[in-house]
């Protein structure tokens, strides 16, 4: 016969196993990859078995930056360090990876303190001195101006003298 209170510790035990294992799996380590970019879907790399084989997790959805009145979009990158995130501790649909920190495979695009960088191919840098820029732009819209002159498709030079001369300035 068993007694009622090895029972009851045994129950609070096994309670307690499942509530450790969601707490363990709320938060994961993984790399980016097995994308389906039509889907907005990835899996993560979350390990490897004894053989070497990758230890994937489900295909989830990546967390952007933002999607609410500003929106940006930006896959992952393959090998990209994220995390899969489970607030219920139950890894499934419901799991979202979520950008995790720069590592060997992706380096930080900066050592700056002050400095925010944009970099996927073309760079933008914002800082207190500025924005810069770096690799080609294009501008689409109706007009482009600096310091309130028009200097898109449209403007015009005073001073304009027929031959090898140089124009003035961007009229007004």
């Amino acid at each position: 016969m068993r007694s009622y209170t090895a029972t009851e510790i045994r129950r609070v035990r096994e309670q307690l196993d499942q509530v450790n294992r969601r707490l363990a799996l709320m938060s994961l380590p993984g790399k980016a990859g097995h994308f389906e970019p039509d889907k907005r879907l990835l899996r993560l790399t979350l390990g490897k078995t004894k053989d070497g084989k990758d230890i994937l997790g489900p295909k989830v959805r990546w967390q952007e930056a933002t999607a609410g009145g500003m929106k940006i979009h930006s896959q992952p990158a393959e090998n990209e360090q994220m995390i899969l995130a489970s607030q219920s501790g139950t890894v499934g649909q419901a799991s979202i990876a979520m950008p995790a920190t720069y590592d060997q495979d992706h380096a930080a695009p900066s050592q700056s303190t002050d400095t925010a960088v944009f970099d996927r191919g073309g760079r933008i840098e914002l800082s207190a001195g500025g924005i810069r820029i770096i690799g080609r732009v294009t501008i689409e819209g109706d007009g482009v101006t600096h310091n309130g002159k028009n200097i898109g498709d449209t403007h015009e030079h005073t001073g304009v003298i027929p031959g090898a001369a140089n124009t003035g300035p961007p009229a007004g």
